[in-house]
C-alpha cells in the first residue's frame, strides 16, 4: 500500500499531564504497516506530486487504534444474522411465527436461531419440542438460549441426533450439557463449505462495520469441527475483514497432547484456551457456584474440569509456548480453577506462567485476594461489559439467579483494573452483539458504581487490551505514536467536533460524557488497515 497522510486528526490527550499546550489537530503518516510520523497539523494541504502520500482529511475526527473483540464465535454469529433472531421476542408465539416463516422460505433446510430468554417471554418459558415441530412443519429446529449454554430443539432434531437419554435432555425439548453438545454437533458439522464461508463472511463484514479490526475466535470441539476454524483462518484479511486470532478449547494433559492440537491447525493457533469449559452460565443455571442458586435451592450448577486438569493443561501449554485458559464464570468454578493455577505455579515457577500470559474468559465470579493472584501471575481477564448491561444490577437476570448482593459483585472490572490485571473486552457474539462502543458504555455505567472504569480504561480494554491478550504488538497508549501498528479508526460525534475546535473540553472527557448520558455512539468515518 502507498503512504497515507491523515490530516486534521484529533488525538486523545496524553495519559500524563503536560505543561505544553496541545495543538488542536494532528497529521499522522502511515506507511508499510506502521505509523511513521505524528506531528502538529499546521500546514495547508500540499500539492500531490511524485512520491507524495495520499492525503485524507479527517476534519477533527478522533483517531484511535482499531477495536478488538476478544471473545467471539464467527460462524455462530453468521447463523444468527441469517437465521431466527429470538432476542426481541416477548411471547412464544412470536418465536414460533419466525420459525414458521424461515421454514417456509427454505423447505427441507434446518431452522437455526438464537437469543430467547424465558425471563423476557410472557409465558415464562421457551417453545416446546412439540410447538417447534408444528411451526417448522417437521423441519430440524434448534434455538439457543441467549447465553448459548442451553437450547430448545424440535422432536425431529431430538430423534435424528439421539438426544433422548443423554445428560441434560428434558422431554419439553430443552437441552443442556451433553444433550446440548449433541444437538449442536448435529446442526453444525454438516454445513456445506460454501454456506459456512458465506456465514463467516457475513459475520466478519458486520464486525468490520462496527470498527472491529481483530476478532478472537473461540472454537472448541463441542462448538464446531476443525474444518470450521481452518476455513475461518483461510479467509484472510485482504478484503478488509478483521484479523482472526484463533483459540481452540481442547484440554491437554501434557505437552505432547498440546502440540498435537497445535499441529492439527498448522501452528496457527494462539492457544488452547477460550471455551474450554470449567462451568456453564448463570442464565442456564450451569455456572458452578459455592452456594445455591437463589431461584433453585439445592442446585449449585456444574463443574466440567477440576484443579488437577487445570494444572496439567496450563503446564502443558506453558511448555508448548502457547496460551492456555478456560471459560470460567461462577465463584465455585473460579475457586477450583485458581487451585489449579496455584499448583501450576508451584510446579513450573511463577515466572514461567507470567511469560505464557494465560487467559481466562468471563471470570465473572472472582473477588477478594483472587484478583491479586491473577495480577501476580499476569493472567489476562477476557471480559464482556455488555453482560453487566444486559443482566447485571438489582433487578435483572443475575439478581433473579443469585440474589441482589451476589449480583452486584459480578464482573468486578474496577477491582481487576486497580490490581493491574490486563482487561480485554469482547462481546461473546452472538451472546451479545458486535458493538464495541456499547461495551465501552457498559464499562462506564456498571451497575455497581465501585466497579466502573474511566473512559480511557474502557477504550483501552476494547483496543490495546485485546492486542495484549493475544500477545500481539501494541502501542503503550491510546494516543497514536510513531512505530505503532497502522490499524486505526477515526470517529466523530457532535461533541468531538467541539472538542476539536478548542483545547477544552478534552476529547475523551467528551466521549465519556456522551456515552455515560446515553448519547448515540460515535460514527466511523475512516479506516486505516495498512498491514503491509
Amino acid at each position: 500500500m502507498s503512504p497515507t497522510l491523515y490530516r486534521r486528526a484529533l488525538l486523545p490527550e496524553p495519559g500524563t499531564p503536560s505543561s505544553i499546550s496541545e495543538p488542536h489537530r494532528w497529521s499522522v503518516l502511515v506507511d508499510g504497516g506502521r505509523v511513521v510520523e505524528v506531528r502538529p497539523d499546521t500546514s495547508a494541504r500540499s500539492e500531490a506530486g511524485a512520491g507524495a502520500p495520499e492525503e485524507v482529511d479527517l476534519d477533527g475526527a478522533l483517531l484511535l487504534p482499531g477495536f478488538v473483540d476478544a471473545h467471539a464465535h464467527v460462524t455462530e454469529t453468521g447463523l444468527l444474522l441469517a437465521g431466527v433472531d429470538c432476542s426481541q421476542a416477548r411471547t412464544v408465539g412470536q418465536i414460533l411465527d419466525a420459525v414458521a416463516d424461515l421454514a417456509k422460505a427454505g423447505p427441507g433446510r434446518q431452522v437455526l436461531g438464537h437469543g430467547w430468554d424465558e425471563l423476557k417471554l410472557a409465558e415464562g418459558r421457551p417453545p416446546t419440542a412439540q410447538e417447534l415441530d408444528r411451526a417448522g412443519g417437521g423441519a430440524v429446529v434448534y434455538l439457543s438460549r441467549v447465553d448459548v449454554h442451553s437450547a430448545v430443539v424440535s422432536g425431529r432434531l431430538a430423534e435424528r441426533a439421539g438426544l433422548r437419554g443423554l445428560e441434560g435432555w428434558d422431554e419439553s425439548g430443552r437441552v443442556e450439557r451433553d444433550a446440548h453438545h449433541a444437538a449442536r454437533l448435529a446442526t453444525r458439522f454438516q454445513l456445506p463449505a460454501a454456506e459456512r464461508s458465506e456465514l463467516q463472511h457475513r459475520a466478519l463484514r458486520h464486525a468490520a462495520a462496527q470498527g472491529i479490526t481483530q476478532v478472537h475466535e473461540m472454537s472448541a470441539p463441542h462448538i464446531a469441527p476443525d474444518e470450521d476454524l481452518l476455513a475461518l483462518l483461510d479467509l484472510g484479511t485482504g478484503s478488509g475483514l478483521p484479523e482472526i486470532v484463533a483459540y481452540r478449547g481442547e484440554l491437554a494433559g501434557d505437552e505432547a497432547a498440546a502440540r498435537a492440537v497445535l499441529d492439527r491447525f498448522g501452528g496457527r493457533l494462539a492457544g488452547l484456551a477460550g471455551d474450554l469449559m470449567m462451568d456453564g452460565s448463570f442464565g442456564s443455571r450451569t455456572a458452578g457456584l459455592c452456594d445455591d442458586y437463589e431461584d433453585a435451592h439445592g442446585h449449585r450448577g456444574h463443574l466440567y474440569a477440576d484443579a488437577a486438569e487445570v494444572r496439567d493443561h496450563l503446564v502443558a501449554c506453558s511448555r508448548a509456548g502457547v496460551q492456555g485458559g478456560f471459560h470460567v464464570i461462577g465463584d465455585g468454578a473460579v475457586s477450583e480453577l485458581l487451585k489449579g493455577l496455584r499448583q501450576a505455579a508451584e510446579l513450573l515457577g511463577p515466572e514461567v506462567l507470567r511469560v505464557a500470559r494465560h487467559r481466562l474468559e468471563h471470570v465473572e465470579g472472582i473477588g477478594g485476594s483472587d484478583v491479586g493472584l491473577l495480577a501476580e501471575l499476569q493472567v489476562i481477564a477476557s471480559v464482556q461489559p455488555a453482560f453487566d448491561a444486559f443482566w447485571g444490577g438489582a433487578e435483572q437476570m443475575y439478581a433473579v439467579r443469585l440474589g441482589k448482593a451476589r449480583a452486584l459483585a459480578m464482573n468486578p472490572f474496577g477491582d481487576l483494573q486497580s490490581a493491574g490485571v490486563t482487561l480485554a473486552f469482547g462481546s461473546d457474539s452472538p451472546v451479545t452483539p458486535f458493538a464495541p462502543w456499547e461495551g465501552v458504555r457498559a464499562a462506564l455505567r456498571h451497575h455497581n458504581e465501585s466497579q466502573r472504569l474511566s473512559v480511557r480504561a474502557a477504550i483501552e480494554g476494547h483496543t490495546l487490551g485485546g492486542l495484549r491478550a493475544a500477545r500481539r504488538p501494541a502501542g503503550a497508549h491510546l494516543r497514536v505514536q510513531a512505530g505503532d501498528p497502522a490499524v486505526l479508526m477515526a470517529w466523530t460525534s457532535p461533541g468531538l467536533k467541539e472538542a476539536g475546535a478548542a483545547t477544552s473540553p478534552k476529547p475523551l472527557a467528551v466521549l465519556g460524557q456522551e456515552l455515560g448520558q446515553g448519547e448515540p455512539v460515535p460514527q466511523l468515518v475512516e479506516v486505516s488497515r495498512d498491514r503491509s
